[in-house]
C-alpha cells in the first residue's frame, strides 16, 4: 500500500480521509471514533485497538451516570465548570453536563492530589531617553502576568489527571481583584474535592512565591504595592513595617530596600549590594 492511500478505522471500520487518522500502537482510528474518548484521554498514541474498544465501552457507559448525576453543588470557572454529586460522591469537570458532552464522572475518592499551580511572568518596563532609545529605570521595573492552573491528579483506569485552568486570560498584577478571585475559587475548588484545606499555590516557574497574593493575607502579601513609586514594580514579602531600609533575615538570606528576598551578594531585582 502507498503512504497516501486512505486507511479504515480499525474501530468502525469506516474510510478515513487523507488527514483524518489518528494512529494506535497496533493501528489506525478515525476523528469520529476518537471525538468519543475521554477529554482527559493522553495515551492515545501508546494505546492498542483493543485498549481503545474498551475506552469507547467505558464512554457509552459513562453516558449512564451522566443521565443520573445529581448536582447538589457547582462552580464556575471562565470555561469549565466543576459538579459535584454530594448524595453519590461524585464531580466531573466539564463544560456542560449533558448527556452529549458526556463528561467522565469520577468519584471523590478517586482523587489523589489536587494543587494550584502558578505560573508567573514578568517583562522589564522602560521608557524612551531624549534620543528615543530604550531605557531601563533605575532600580529597574517589572510588569507581571499570572495564569492558573488547577493540578488535580486522578486514579482512573483512562486517565491518571484533570489539570485545568481556572482562567482563559493572563491576569496583570494590577488586577488585584481578579487575583484574589481566582485564588479564592481555586481554593473553594480544592477544598471541595479533596475535603481537606487547600495548600499554598505553588509555582511553576521557580519564583518561589515572588510576586503573588498569599492565602490568608492576600491584601499585603507577595505582589507590588501602591504608593512606593520607587517600589511600586518590586515583589514584596509579607508585611514589610520598615520599606525603606535593607532588612536582615535568618539564614543566609537578606532582605533588600526593594523588597526582594535574595541569598548572593546582590540584589537579583534591582542590583544593589548585600548591606
Amino acid at each position: 500500500m502507498g503512504l497516501f492511500d486512505k486507511k479504515n478505522c480499525d474501530i468502525c471500520g469506516e474510510k478515513i480521509g487523507l488527514l483524518g487518522n489518528r494512529k494506535l500502537d497496533d493501528g489506525n482510528l478515525c476523528k469520529n471514533c476518537a471525538s468519543k474518548l475521554s477529554p482527559w484521554f493522553e495515551e492515545r498514541r501508546h494505546s492498542t485497538v483493543e485498549d481503545i474498544k474498551r475506552q469507547l465501552e467505558y464512554r457509552e457507559k459513562n453516558k449512564n451516570a451522566v443521565r443520573s448525576f445529581s448536582i447538589t453543588r457547582e462552580f464556575s470557572t471562565d470555561r469549565y465548570h466543576v459538579f459535584i454529586d454530594d448524595n453519590k460522591g461524585l464531580f466531573a469537570i466539564a463544560f456542560n453536563m449533558s448527556e452529549q458532552d458526556n463528561p467522565d464522572i469520577v468519584p471523590l475518592s478517586a482523587i489523589t492530589s489536587c494543587r494550584l499551580d502558578i505560573d508567573e511572568q514578568r517583562v522589564e518596563e522602560e521608557y524612551k531617553d531624549q534620543d528615543g532609545e530604550s531605557r531601563s529605570y533605575v532600580p529597574p521595573r517589572y510588569n507581571y502576568s499570572y495564569d492558573y492552573k488547577i493540578k488535580l491528579g486522578v486514579n482512573t483506569p483512562w486517565f491518571d489527571d484533570m489539570d485545568f485552568k481556572p482562567n482563559t486570560f493572563s491576569v496583570k498584577d494590577h488586577e488585584r481583584a481578579k487575583m484574589m478571585n481566582y485564588e479564592q475559587l481555586a481554593s473553594q475548588i480544592i477544598t471541595t474535592l479533596t475535603g481537606a484545606p487547600a495548600p499554598a499555590p505553588v509555582y511553576s516557574n521557580g519564583m518561589m512565591n515572588q510576586g503573588y497574593p498569599q492565602q490568608g493575607n492576600m491584601m499585603n502579601q507577595g505582589y507590588p504595592q501602591q504608593g512606593n513609586m520607587m517600589n511600586q514594580n518590586a515583589p514584596q514579602h509579607g508585611t514589610m513595617m520598615n520599606q525603606d531600609a535593607p532588612q536582615q533575615t535568618s539564614g543566609d538570606t537578606w532582605v533588600c530596600a526593594c523588597g526582594a528576598t535574595n541569598t548572593g551578594a546582590f540584589c537579583e531585582y534591582c542590583g544593589s549590594p548585600k548591606p
